[in-house]
């Protein structure tokens, strides 16, 4: 069964993923790779709504599959995502305080995020998620402190000892 990483921007959904295991499927990755463009592109071209269509729509082919899979923050946003999320039994939710994904946000040079522009709308996008994220977890981590490896190690624990 696949371990599905979700979390806001900057919680390092990318990075534990590819830290985790060989089958890595990081959905922002695999969306570009299917539309040909930067995502930031694609919202700017035709708008979010057209893109979290195309999320969905590739989230619920992957889903079932064996693999490490880093979602896009906004995978909770769509109702028939968060009941896929929740019927999962490997959901790990990587949380820390605004401020500090924040920094980390704007300190990221390799990734335009297109609804990361203005400080204020991306704490009330943060805020409205958190539920949905807390909603669909199984294992919530604390990611500010901790160092890659120890965010794998406490994911690889949980499931090690059931």
């Amino acid at each position: 069964m696949s371990i599905i990483l979700i979390g806001f921007m900057g919680a390092g959904k990318s990075t534990i993923a590819k830290r985790l295991g060989k089958e890595v499927v990081d959905l922002d990755q695999l969306i570009e790779l299917r539309i040909g463009m930067p995502i930031a592109d694609f919202f700017a071209e035709f708008s979010e709504l057209e893109f979290r269509k195309v999320e969905n729509e590739i989230f619920q082919e992957v889903i079932e599959k064996d693999w490490i899979i880093a979602t896009g923050g906004g995978i909770v946003e769509n109702e028939k995502n968060r009941t896929a999320l929740a019927a999962h039994s490997q959901v790990v939710y990587l949380t820390s305080d605004f401020d500090t994904l924040w920094q980390r946000i704007i300190n990221d040079d390799l990734t335009n995020r297109p609804l990361a522009q203005d400080k204020t709308k991306a704490k009330d996008l943060f805020e409205q998620r958190q539920k949905y994220y807390e909603a669909v977890a199984d294992l919530v981590v604390e990611v500010a402190q901790k160092s890659p490896e120890e965010i794998v190690a406490e994911i690889q624990n949980k499931w090690r000892n059931e």
